[in-house]
């Protein structure tokens, strides 16, 4: 009985918090569309240069994108946790390119700078079709937390042997601000186990845990330079290789 009253407590308690950081995080948006539209009314009032003013229709465009990732991340994980969801061969260069489009569209202010460095140019891997949800919250984070002209981020993409079993391993190393060393451990946990001070990166990286550890895979957040939090991050991603693939790529 005591165990069954944890499971709903734990779910209650994951629940709750959600909602919290949704209603937190899209109220954000709102103000930020807000501001934007009262500021588009009084430089057209002033009539003031056509260019200015769509920045900040740009603005809006993005503030939406980014409230309708926020909405899909939220449904996804609700998704993971009352459905059963099978896995299938999913390739990765695909998914890849899918998540990178997104989010250059996502962005259109910044001067975005995404390498992708592999010897192979075909991997399928176990997963789903939210594996494009992995790659994008991962470079949505890289983007929103840098604070250099232009965001590099350098996808490098392998095939590894752990204990006789093969995975594609998926490193993104960024030029942002980094994650401090005793945050590296809580940001993937469950959106109920993180502070406020995620500033934002709670349900995204919350989400990509959950996946992967469906996909069977690991993740980790080291430091793009050793021994520096401050110099850029490198989200790690092991992945099982598709069974028909095992033993050759």
């Amino acid at each position: 009985m005591q165990d069954v009253e944890n499971v709903y407590q734990d779910a209650y308690l994951r629940t709750k918090c959600l909602k919290g950081l949704f209603i937190h995080d899209i109220s954000n948006l709102f103000q930020i569309i807000s501001n934007s539209i009262e500021l588009c009314e009084s430089l057209l009032k002033n009539e003031v240069k056509t260019e200015s003013i769509i920045e900040y229709f740009q603005m809006i465009a993005q503030q939406l994108n980014q409230g309708k990732k926020l909405i899909r991340n939220a449904r996804n994980i609700s998704e993971l946790e009352e459905y059963e969801m099978p896995l299938e061969p999913v390739e990765v260069f695909s998914k890849l390119t899918s998540a990178i489009n997104f989010t250059r569209i996502s962005f259109p202010k910044k001067d975005i700078d995404i390498k992708v460095i592999s010897d192979y140019g075909y991997i399928d891997v176990m997963a789903n079709e939210l594996l494009s949800e992995v790659f994008e919250n991962i470079l949505i984070n890289s983007i929103k937390y840098n604070r250099n002209k232009v965001v590099q981020v350098e996808v490098i993409i392998s095939v590894i042997d752990i204990y006789y079993r093969n995975y594609v391993k998926i490193e993104f190393k960024d030029n942002g601000i980094g994650i401090d060393d005793d945050r590296k451990e809580i940001i993937f946990q469950d959106a109920h186990m993180i502070s406020r001070q995620s500033k934002g990166m709670g349900i995204g990286l919350s989400l990509v845990a959950k996946l992967i550890e469906l996909y069977g895979g690991k993740i980790c957040v080291e430091n793009r330079i050793k021994g520096d939090s401050t110099k850029g991050s490198n989200f790690v991603i092991l992945i099982p290789l598709s069974k028909k693939k095992e033993g050759g790529v």
